[in-house]
């Protein structure tokens, strides 16, 4: 079975992991993204797109009006990338799930916990932990 986790926005993480253990993990666009998609048999293929919830956002650095508003826009475009994402699985009939961020992993902790030894970055982290999070729950 190969996961595609997927953190989107401007700089989408994308995770691939095959029989429980990544493979590839990448920044890219929503074009790339789509594309690394498209790479795989979508008959063995599950899609895990992060949605964000609308409090996981709002953090103490947007105390100004400016900063309020380029945080909503921000998660508008991330929301709305993931519908896109959505769409285009529903439209191609490959499996799908989403799922709400469940907090941020530092390097060392996603080394740990997923054996991934190259360099990553928060949306690379988060992607693979919703690859990982698939085959840590079909474990348990």
């Amino acid at each position: 079975m190969i996961v595609i986790g997927i953190d989107p926005g401007k700089h989408t993480g994308v995770a691939v992991a095959k029989d429980g253990k990544l493979i590839s993990l990448v920044e890219t666009d929503f074009w790339g993204c789509i594309d690394i998609i498209r790479g795989y048999n979508k008959e063995n293929l599950l899609c895990v797109i992060e949605l964000p919830r609308s409090k996981s956002v709002w953090h103490n650095e947007a105390k100004n009006k400016r900063a309020i508003q380029r945080t909503g826009v921000n998660v508008g475009s991330c929301i709305r990338e993931a519908e896109l994402i959505i769409e285009y699985c529903k439209n191609n009939k490959i499996n799908y799930k989403t799922q709400h961020p469940e907090g941020k992993i530092d390097a060392d902790k996603f080394k740990q916990k997923t054996g991934w030894e190259k360099s990553t970055n928060s949306h690379k982290r988060d992607a693979g932990m919703l690859c990982f999070s698939v085959f840590t729950k079909k474990l348990s």
